[in-house]
C-alpha cells in the first residue's frame, strides 16, 4: 500500500472517473432504449434493448478480470474510454449517412456495456490497491454511494434528456465526457505487479481462469453459493424495476416520461442513503443479517401491486412506486457495499480481478434474461401488471428462504471464523 490516507489523488480520480463513465453509460443506454421503444411501439422491445448489453458484459466480465491483474488498471481505463468516445463519433456518422435501424441501435448499446464492463471489474480491483486496509470498508461504501447514485441518475437522465431533446445532443454531449475521462485516466497511478505469462494467450486465458475457478470453488466456496441466491434476486426484484418502472409509470399510469426520471432520482437518494449507513454501521453489518435484509427487498413491491390490482388514484400509485423503488435500493445498497469488501480482502490479490469478473457474470446473466422476460410479461399481462410485480415478488421470497437456511446450516464457515466480523458484512445484489 503506497497510501496512508483515504481522499489520495489516486482514489479520487478513480472514483470520479468511475462515476463520469457509468453517468455516460447508463443514461446512453436508457436513451437508446426509450428511442427503441418509441421506433417499435413495444414494451418487448424496450426490454431487449435493456438486456441486450448484458450480454457483452457477460462477456467482457473474465476478459476484463485477465486483463485487470496483467496490466495496467490507469492504461486499461484510458483505452476503454477512448473505446466508447470513437462509438460514439462513428455512430453520429453512420446516423447521418444511413437511416436508423435497431442492428446499429444495438451494436451501440454492445459497444458502449462492453467498456463499462471491464471499467466496473478495473476499478473494483484497483480500490484495495489505492487505500489503505483499514479504511477499505469506507473506501468501498464510497464508490458504492458514488456509482449507486449516479447510476440512478443516469437513468434519470436517459428519461429526462431524451424526452425533452431527444437522442443526438446527449450522444454528443456525452463523447465530450468520454474525451474528458481519457484525459483524467492519464493521471492515475494504481500498483501494478507484473505476472508471468503463459506461451500464448489460449493458455494465458485458460490458466488464469482456472486458478480463479479453483478458488471459488475449493476456498471460497460460499462466493458460488450466494451468487445463485443473487442471480435469482437481480433476476427478479431489480430487473422488476429497471424494466418496470418506466412502463408502469407512462404505460399503466399513463403519466409523463420526465415523471420517471423523478422516480429514478429517488432510488438514487436512497442509493445514497443506503451507502451512508452503510458507512456509519461498519461491522455491525454481519452476514446473518442477510435474510432479513433480502426478505425486505422482496416484499417491497408487494404495495404497488396491490395499488394497481385495487385501482388506487393514479398519483397515489406513482408515490407508492417512488417510495418503494427508493426504499429497494436504500436496502440493496446495504445490502451490496459490505459484501465488496468481504470479497476484496478473502481474495488474494493477484487473483482479485478474475475472481471478481467471474462473480459478476451470474448477476449480469440474471439482468440480461430478467429485464427481457420482465418486458415481455408486462406486454403479456399488459391489462393485468400486478400478476407481473407478485410473480418477482414469489420467487425472491423462495431465494430468501434458501439464504436463511443456507445460514442455519452453518455453511458459512469457509469465511474467517465462521463470520464476516470486521472483514465484510453482506452479499453483492446488483
Amino acid at each position: 500500500m503506497n497510501t496512508t490516507k483515504l481522499m489520495n489523488k489516486n482514489f479520487s480520480l478513480v472514483a470520479l472517473c468511475n462515476a463520469l463513465a457509468l453517468l455516460g453509460n447508463m443514461t446512453l443506454s436508457f436513451a437508446l432504449a426509450y428511442y427503441v421503444r418509441d421506433m417499435t411501439g413495444s414494451e418487448t422491445m424496450f426490454g431487449i434493448a435493456l438486456a441486450t448489453p448484458y450480454l457483452s458484459l457477460v462477456i467482457m466480465a473474465p476478459i476484463s478480470g485477465i486483463i485487470a491483474d496483467r496490466i495496467k488498471k490507469q492504461k486499461i481505463m484510458f483505452w476503454l474510454d477512448i473505446s466508447v468516445f470513437a462509438s460514439i463519433v462513428l455512430y453520429l456518422v453512420i446516423e447521418g449517412i444511413f437511416t436508423a435501424t435497431l442492428p446499429i441501435i444495438f451494436v451501440k448499446l454492445l459497444v458502449i456495456n462492453a467498456a463499462e464492463g471491464g471499467y466496473l471489474t478495473v476499478t473494483g480491483s484497483a480500490v484495495p490497491l489505492i487505500v489503505p486496509t483499514e479504511k477499505l470498508a469506507l473506501g468501498n461504501a464510497i464508490m458504492g454511494m458514488v456509482q449507486a447514485l449516479v447510476g440512478a441518475l443516469g437513468q434519470a437522465l436517459g428519461a429526462v434528456l431524451y424526452g425533452s431533446f431527444g437522442l443526438m445532443p446527449i450522444l454528443i454531449a456525452f463523447a465530450v465526457v468520454y474525451g474528458v475521462l481519457a484525459v483524467l485516466d492519464l493521471f492515475i497511478r494504481v500498483p501494478y505487479k507484473k505476472q508471468a505469462s503463459k506461451a500464448n494467450i489460449a493458455k494465458t486465458v485458460k490458466a488464469d481462469m482456472t486458478q480463479a475457478f479453483r478458488f471459488m470453488v475449493k476456498d471460497k466456496p460460499i462466493f458460488l453459493r450466494f451468487a445463485g441466491i443473487i442471480f435469482v434476486f437481480t433476476g427478479t426484484v431489480i430487473c422488476l424495476f429497471l424494466v418496470g418502472t418506466p412502463i408502469l409509470i407512462t404505460s399503466v399510469l399513463q403519466m409523463d416520461l420526465g415523471l420517471v426520471g423523478i422516480s429514478q432520482i429517488f432510488m438514487g437518494m436512497g442509493a445514497l442513503g443506503g451507502g451512508i449507513v452503510a458507512g456509519v454501521l461498519g461491522s455491525k453489518l454481519t452476514i446473518q443479517k442477510a435474510p432479513l435484509l433480502l426478505m425486505i427487498i422482496s416484499v417491497l413491491p408487494l404495495p404497488i401491486g396491490l395499488a394497481i390490482l385495487f385501482g388506487i388514484p393514479t398519483f397515489a400509485v406513482f408515490v407508492i412506486i417512488t417510495a418503494a423503488s427508493a426504499l429497494i435500493m436504500f436496502v440493496n445498497t446495504l445490502f451490496a457495499i459490505t459484501a465488496m469488501t468481504f470479497l476484496q480482502q478473502e481474495t488474494p490479490m493477484e487473483v482479485l480481478g478474475k475472481v471478481m469478473s467471474l462473480i459478476s457474470i451470474l448477476p449480469l446473466l440474471a439482468q440480461a434474461i430478467g429485464q427481457f422476460v420482465f418486458g415481455m410479461l408486462f406486454d403479456i399481462f399488459a391489462t393485468s401488471t400486478w400478476i407481473v410485480i407478485f410473480i418477482a415478488v414469489g420467487l425472491s421470497v423462495m431465494a430468501t428462504i434458501y439464504s436463511h437456511t443456507l445460514l442455519k446450516k452453518g455453511k458459512m464457515h469457509s469465511m474467517r471464523g465462521g463470520n464476516m466480523g470486521e472483514n465484510a458484512k453482506a452479499v453483492v445484489l446488483q
